[in-house]
């Protein structure tokens, strides 16, 4: 990522859509009610969190990481978090690509993975991620550190481009296995892991600033981060990253308008940087305006059609509102097939949506339980059992085959 944070899928994006494929029932979030605040806080990612419990300890996380081909690879792997688009390091995987990190722990990590020939449970900056909890306390979140919201990990290998894998809210009996974060070989274009020019070009004291603002933005201090970036801005115009980031931190003070032009200067400057795509697509959807959406999301997935599934959910609630049924089902099987880890739940319900428009209710029914099972409490939940009801009860009343 470019930017300080990816801005998180918009809550509603399902439950807002009315049975007949029209636009949202909640508009923008302007003004003072608590939808729309709540809105603005998800798109900003942790503005909205209280502090975290004073009492902590390391939590383990263990996945994997393999090739396409399931292959383990070739030498051992550095594991990264990534939070507010700054790198940590965790630890490297052993020679068939395990890995288990402790958060939390005051351990340093190597910087040589050829050292490594057994798991690197290490970090290199430490966060308090973990609360001491009992009795009913025992089900509260472990990862619910505001510096932890909008984390990824992510390989890093020389010659390879890394899956990204969001760290999800873990709770005290919870599985600690991510699951597999997938590396592919640099195409044709390089990937994610070439400089590019545009990023070579910046001068120095504009690059100062940038680094600086995201320093403030990891220490929560959002003013202090707007004010370096429009420094940066100012001291190079052409600063597309700088641009991006800025637009964010307008989307979590509610300046929707600011932000669009933020982000439109970022692709003025950079016309391949996908996030800047993606966060205009998210205020489009916001906007209600589909063909917007479905325009902003094709550009970026001819960029990347891999790293982000909910492009595609997005260019499914584009298409069903613009009742394009067949490429709205087209973009959310997509979607369904690239986020294997459930990153994004709204998935399962966008389906559910979708199959339950073309009278396909044991298909749809399926989709909503299992969205359901993926987010009990979201704000839309209420929404998606009273669709799984009537797609239940239709489906009740269909004819036996």
């Amino acid at each position: 990522m470019t930017c300080f944070e990816r801005m998180r899928l918009p809550a509603l994006v399902c439950a807002v859509l009315s049975p007949l494929g029209l636009a949202w029932s909640q508009g923008l979030p302007s003004g003072g009610s608590a939808s729309t605040d709540a809105m603005i806080a998800a798109a900003a990612g942790n503005a909205a969190l209280a502090p975290v419990a004073t009492t902590h300890a390391p939590i383990l996380l263990t996945g994997r990481v393999l090739l396409e081909n399931g292959s383990p690879p070739p030498r051992p792997v550095k594991i990264e978090r990534v939070c507010n688009a700054i790198p940590h390091s965790e630890g490297f995987t052993d020679a068939k690509g395990f890995f288990g990190i402790h958060l939390g722990s005051t351990a340093s990590v190597s910087q040589d993975a050829d050292e490594q020939d057994r798991l690197s449970p290490s970090v290199a900056a430490p966060i308090q991620v973990l609360p001491t909890v009992s009795g009913d306390a025992a089900g509260a979140s472990l990862t619910s550190d505001k510096r932890l919201l909008d984390c990824e990990l992510r390989a890093v290998l020389a010659g390879y481009r890394s899956q990204s894998l969001p760290i999800n809210p873990l709770h005290l009996m919870d599985n600690p296995d991510i699951g597999v974060i997938v590396i592919r070989p640099d195409g044709p274009n390089g990937g994610s892991s070439v400089v590019t020019a545009q990023s070579l070009a910046v001068p120095k004291p504009a690059r100062k600033l940038f680094d600086r603002a995201q320093q403030e933005s990891s220490a929560g201090q959002t003013d202090q981060a707007r004010q370096y970036l429009e420094k940066a801005v100012a001291v190079y115009p052409q600063y597309a990253a700088a641009w991006c980031a800025l637009g964010k931190l307008q989307v979590a003070s509610g300046g929707l308008d600011s932000a669009r032009a933020s982000f439109e200067r970022a692709l003025h400057s950079d016309p391949n940087l996908v996030d800047a795509y993606l966060q205009l697509a998210t205020v489009a959807l916001w906007d209600r305006k589909w063909q917007e959406v479905a325009d902003l999301s094709a550009k970026a997935l001819d960029l990347d059609p891999v790293d982000y599934p909910q492009l595609f959910l997005y260019a499914a609630v584009a298409s069903y509102n613009l009742h394009k049924p067949e490429s709205a089902e087209r973009n959310i099987e997509r979607a369904q097939a690239l986020d294997s880890r459930h990153a994004f739940p709204e998935i399962e319900h966008m389906a559910g949506v979708i199959l339950a428009s073309r009278q396909d209710y044991v298909a749809a029914a399926s989709h909503l339980r299992a969205y359901l099972k993926l987010a009990p409490d979201a704000e839309d939940a209420e929404t998606a059992r009273t669709r799984l009801a009537d797609a239940e009860k239709k489906s009740a009343q269909a004819p036996a085959k």
